[in-house]
């Protein structure tokens, strides 16, 4: 279908914009910001980009020869009603159409792959379309992240599977009717485990084959016992089976079910990942061993613990976790490559930092000698949102219980901080799913500079 994308920015609607252009669909869209990295990306696909002032659908009809009734105008959750395109798509009579929507009726006519669980699901989707592609399906897939190997987040393939991250911070998860169900873990994030266990049990339900639950953890188990699924583990029994695990400063390897694994990929939960995305792609009918030489050269996810550069050997790592098991699982991979680790973390939005508050102040309060975090203001993406917490409030609490944890709203002053104290050998994680990454950069110069 031929669509007008408001919000064209973000990373799901760029994800759908793109395969639909790729299909030969005439798209275009509008966004605040027309300088981001999503919109620059499309325009140099060739998909115009206009101004979220009401004045891009009529320009897109006429310079496609279209009707307000060959259109339909996409938007998201985060796109008000009082936005100029939407009043403009109302005047003009167009369909609209939410984007989660949009999605669903692109994957439940393939044979689709959805990637499901409080985290890791933008690397697992980034890891089986990687498998199945390597593998000989050439796959369709829309991700949470750039897949560093395609220098995507989405592409539109021959393929008869739409590998795709189903995300349940805003229900959405329900319209999909999947083939193959991947479910990684269950916390506390958007939503109580409560309602996210609803959730993740009826995505379970509507999948007409396998049902594939990384089961160490608790509450994704108990589904996977619920549903007879298909079951993963590092430890213990499972239908696929990590043994032999290494973590060593560049690399893991371990065995599943007696192939030999290798990745550049760092941590534990990485493992995890694997494990399920490997298992997804066997029975889609990619054998363990060419999932074993795949996964050798996946070289993983923009942002998701990736190493941004070294200067006076200090490592910089950026990394997207924002929710508190994210945060650890982030601090606890940097802590095996250094006991000197310098931490950064900007909270996700009021909301998110409301909601988990306690278990952050938990997080913060972890840190153990040698070890230190900045947190940054709350991210504000513009809107009416409630800012009754701060960061300067959760650190207060967190300091409570330890000293290793600081209050800086300036990036510019915990950069000078951190490269003032920064010795070889030091790690330093950048974490926050906004533009705290910004900071990165600043670092390294600083450093090549002292």
């Amino acid at each position: 279908m031929h669509a007008y994308f408001i919000g064209i920015g973000g990373m799901g609607m760029s994800a759908i914009a793109k395969i639909l252009h790729e299909e030969g669909f005439a798209v275009a869209g509008s966004d605040r910001n027309t300088e981001g990295d999503f919109c620059k990306r499309l325009a140099a696909e060739g998909i115009k980009i206009y101004p979220q002032d009401g004045s891009g659908i009529e320009a897109f009809m006429r310079d496609k020869s279209l009707s307000s009734e060959e259109i339909v105008a996409v938007k998201s959750g985060a796109v008000e009603a009082k936005v100029s395109d939407v009043i403009k798509a109302t005047e003009l009579g167009i369909k609209q159409m939410m984007r989660s929507d949009l999605l669903a009726k692109l994957f439940n006519e393939k044979k689709g792959i959805a990637v499901a669980g409080t985290a890791g699901k933008t690397t697992v989707t980034g890891i089986i379309a990687w498998l199945l592609k390597e593998g000989g399906l050439d796959p369709s897939c829309a991700s949470g992240g750039i897949i560093k190997e395609f220098d995507t987040n989405a592409f539109a393939g021959k393929g008869e599977y739409f590998v795709i991250e189903a995300d349940e911070s805003d229900g959405s998860i329900v319209k999909y009717f999947p083939e193959i169900a991947i479910l990684t873990n269950i916390y506390k994030d958007h939503k109580p485990i409560e309602e996210l266990a609803e959730l993740f049990s009826t995505f379970l339900e509507q999948t007409s084959g396998k049902k594939i639950v990384c089961c160490d953890d608790p509450e994704a188990a108990k589904l996977a016992e619920k549903y007879s699924a298909v079951t993963c583990r590092t430890s213990g029994k499972a239908d696929f089976l990590a043994t032999d695990i290494i973590e060593a400063q560049d690399f893991t390897s371990f065995k599943c079910n007696g192939v030999d694994f290798k990745t550049s990929l760092r941590g534990l939960h990485n493992v995890r990942n694997i494990l399920v995305a490997v298992a997804a792609a066997y029975f889609a009918g990619v054998s363990l061993e060419q999932s074993a030489k795949a996964i050798s050269s996946f070289s993983g996810m923009n942002r998701r613990f990736e190493f941004v550069g070294e200067a006076r050997g200090v490592q910089v790592i950026d990394d997207f976790a924002h929710n508190p098991v994210e945060i650890a699982m982030a601090i606890e991979t940097a802590r095996k490559m250094s006991d000197q680790l310098f931490c950064i973390y900007q909270p996700h939005g009021f909301g998110p930092a409301r909601f988990t508050k306690d278990e952050l102040i938990e997080v913060f309060a972890s840190l153990k000698k040698g070890e230190k975090l900045y947190v940054d203001d709350i991210y504000y993406g513009g809107g009416t949102v409630t800012k009754d917490i701060s960061s300067e409030e959760l650190v207060k609490e967190a300091r409570k219980i330890s000293d290793r944890v600081f209050y800086l709203p300036s990036s510019e002053a915990v950069a000078k901080e951190i490269v003032s104290e920064a010795k070889t050998g030091a790690i330093v994680l950048v974490m926050g799913a906004r533009d705290i990454n910004a900071i990165c950069g600043d670092i390294l110069k600083r450093l090549k500079k002292g």
